[in-house]
């Protein structure tokens, strides 16, 4: 990325690609051992008296350890629920010093209000994109806000998701006579966002991508969840066409060998001949 130049997502997108021809995202959901019982962060870096310090250490480890394979990091806020504004900063900084980029998964849905809030300080805290939940309305409105002033922001307007009861809301739903999917990618082209969540998994097929592809646009970017733990398959989105950043969580951040893992899925995405243009 060049310093000092105000870009917007897709020139950020592209100019990583570029750099370490890659479309991998890797996914930071770092779990407490306190949370769960499996994939959780290592006991080396959790502090009992910090939260946030065991979380973000984790975080900013894995950044060291894949940045050389990938071009994103994505941040669930679910995951990193009371990081300090210190905290997101050191965690999007770093980011930006390895030459990725960084999209916090915040499913941002609200009223007005709200989501000019919400957008003030996510864009404080450093972050280049975040995601969006259509289903309230104010797609239009926050495309403006998170565009406008010094910091752009990109926003990617969950489409038609990874998880199965996408199937009922998000396609067996209609609006004016079509999948609730594809009146979001119409409205993802109308208002100008920057792109599209659209799952990898068994129930989201071939011709549903290519449909949204069209719907929504050939410059969107489709930010593709479900590879890797949820068995998702990353050849289908890839042979669909148009540019596609695919995200791995689980199964690169909590691999005894992280980089590695992110390596593999670099390599196997270029096999199958995922590009950005």
């Amino acid at each position: 990325m060049v310093a000092g130049m105000v870009l917007g997502l897709r020139e950020k997108v592209l100019g990583c690609y570029r750099e370490k021809n890659s479309v991998l995202c890797v996914g930071l959901d770092p779990a407490l051992p306190s949370q769960r019982s499996s994939n959780v962060v290592p006991p080396r870096y959790v502090d009992e008296r910090n939260e946030n310090k065991s979380r973000l250490n984790f975080c900013l480890s894995l950044v060291e350890e894949t940045s050389a394979h990938c071009i994103a990091f994505k941040p669930n806020q679910q995951y990193v629920a009371g990081f300090t504004y210190n905290d997101h900063r050191s965690l999007t900084d770093t980011i930006e010093a390895s030459g990725c980029f960084s999209i916090l998964d915040y499913k941002l849905n609200d009223i007005g209000d709200t989501v000019e809030s919400a957008i003030f300080h996510i864009k404080r805290w450093g972050y280049d994109a975040i995601t969006f939940n259509p289903f309230l309305g104010n797609l239009e409105s926050t495309v403006k806000l998170a565009h406008s002033g010094e910091r752009k922001l990109g926003v990617i307007v969950l489409t038609l998701t990874s998880n199965p009861e996408a199937v009922r809301y998000q396609k067996e739903t209609k609006l004016n006579g079509k999948p609730l999917y594809l009146a979001v990618a119409e409205d993802v082209r109308k208002h100008g966002a920057d792109g599209c969540v659209v799952g990898a998994t068994g129930h989201v097929t071939a011709d549903e991508i290519r449909a949204i592809r069209e719907a929504a646009g050939d410059d969107k970017i489709f930010l593709v969840p479900g590879v890797g733990a949820q068995k998702g398959d990353p050849q289908k989105v890839i042979e669909s066409g148009g540019n596609v950043l695919i995200n791995v969580s689980r199964d690169v951040i909590y691999s005894a060998t992280p980089g590695e893992k992110a390596k593999e899925y670099t390599e196997l995405f270029r096999t199958l001949g995922a590009r950005f243009v």
